[in-house]
């Protein structure tokens, strides 16, 4: 007999994208400023300070410092940007507990998913000894930084429509339902994460290698078109 479905909204995800805006005169970004996944966070307080896209500010950025691996090149960092892709608050997964061939099993399934880029202030950091004359420009950085972590993400939500509608797992207990769900929606999320890297990196090849605003106002208008053209998935019907 078919049981009252379980609702999920919430899991764990995998790590953040952690974004450097630094100044270098040489011809590359050295390895550790290189932007690159990070681990999941530990705090779950941090995640509930952070928020979904936009305009980034000054106390935005609440870390008492970088992370243990980088915080040698404190002095060449100017600041590191926390961001990462999660679902939305509205999405919706469900596991029904029915019966096949007089066993139990469990029926997990994906009613709705959208997915949105996030900052998390608590592991974001800002160079204190930033000049007063660089923090435009270095906010700046961040921002579109930020839009591209947004711009992922509405990018993933059209990508894996059709698979999340057929997505369904049978399995012998709930928890075992719920964590192939959590499993499936984690490794789109590290898709999206990793195949975005190159355009960061990108990004920080033109902008952070050297002080060049015109570069950096030009990436900013071609993200922002790039946004208006892929709406929010959160607006749509």
């Amino acid at each position: 007999m078919r049981e009252t479905p379980t609702i999920l909204r919430c899991f764990g995800i995998v790590g953040c994208i952690l974004l450097l805006a630094a100044f270098y005169g040489c011809t590359g970004l050295p390895d550790y400023a290189l932007p690159h996944s990070g681990a999941a966070m530990a705090d779950p307080a941090m995640l509930d300070e952070a928020f979904t896209y936009r305009q980034l500010t000054r106390s935005d950025f609440r870390a008492p410092a970088l992370p243990a691996d980088q915080a040698a090149h404190a002095s060449a960092i100017n600041a590191h940007t926390c961001a990462r892709i999660r679902p939305t608050k509205d999405s919706r997964f469900t596991v029904v507990r029915t019966r096949y061939n007089d066993s139990v099993v469990y029926i997990g399934s994906i009613e709705k998913i959208r997915f949105a880029g996030i900052m998390i202030p608590g592991c974001s950091w800002w160079n204190p000894a930033l000049p007063a004359g660089r923090h435009a420009y270095v906010l700046q950085h961040e921002q579109i930084h930020f839009a591209l972590v947004e711009l992922a993400a509405r990018r993933l939500t059209a990508d894996i429509r059709e698979e999340a509608r057929s997505f369904m797992t049978i399995q012998p207990t709930q928890e075992a339902a719920r964590t192939e769900i959590a499993a499936t929606v984690n490794q789109w999320i590290r898709s999206a994460m990793e195949a975005s890297l190159e355009t960061h990196t990108a990004f920080d090849n033109d902008t952070s290698l050297f002080y060049s605003p015109g570069w950096q106002q030009w990436w900013q208008d071609k993200v922002e078109k790039q946004l208006a053209a892929e709406a929010d998935p959160a607006n749509e019907k």
